[in-house]
């Protein structure tokens, strides 16, 4: 029994002396343990706690004068409008008045665009944590607006899954951040694969959903 209890407690001391390099730890300065294409076969995993609490206080120990931040921002609701103007006047304009081909299109494409329809991610994350406008039902209206220019219905899936990765993180089967066992095994360490992978991250929401038979909800109907 002595050495059964002196092993646990051995246990527990070298994993508190291992918090300190914990990789998600604000004032941790090391790097991040990763899968190296060619070398390792799949992701990289680790067995460390849920990050956000931590994180939350280390940042308020340093800058407590963020508490003073706290609440919606209603200015996000302009900008909202904003973004999804100039996507459909471009939309408009490519469509119906400059119809000939050109490379301005891509240019334009790429760089207003690419970075407007990144801002409107952005914009997800914030109505999906009630940060745009006072109420939870005109936050969801945000996020419908801003879902106009990209055409798939993204926002309200989004809403509901980072709600759960903040709930469940790390659990597998549970946070809709984790890849799926058949996506580990599809896409691998292979980094063409996980290029295009990402970019239909978003729609990855709605597949892993679809794949763990959860029914789609009101608000994404």
């Amino acid at each position: 029994m002595p050495s059964r209890v002196n092993s646990a407690a051995e246990e527990v001391e070298a994993v508190h002396k291992d918090e300190q390099f914990d990789m998600r730890f604000p004032s941790y300065l090391g790097f991040w343990k990763r899968s190296v294409p060619g070398l390792d076969e799949h992701p990289r995993f680790d067995m460390y706690d849920e990050p956000h609490k931590k994180r939350k206080q280390q940042i308020l120990n340093d800058h407590p004068e963020i508490e003073g931040l706290y609440g919606y921002d209603f200015s996000t609701v302009w900008i909202t409008l904003a973004t999804v103007c100039v996507q459909m006047a471009l939309a408009y304009i490519f469509g119906r008045v400059l119809t000939d081909w050109h490379w301005t299109m891509v240019l334009v494409a790429y760089t207003v665009g690419g970075s407007f329809s990144t801002q409107i991610g952005i914009i997800f994350h914030e109505f999906t944590h009630n940060l745009c406008a006072p109420t939870t039902l005109q936050n969801r209206w945000v996020g419908n607006i801003a879902n106009i220019p990209l055409l798939v219905p993204l926002a309200q899936s989004f809403r509901r899954y980072h709600l759960e990765h903040h709930t469940y993180q790390g659990v597998y089967g549970y946070d809709p951040d984790l890849p799926l066992e058949w996506e580990i095994k599809l896409i691998g360490n292979d980094p063409v694969k996980k290029f295009f992978w990402l970019i239909i991250y978003g729609v990855m929401y709605i597949g892993r959903g679809l794949a763990q038979q959860k029914q789609l909800s009101r608000w994404e109907l």
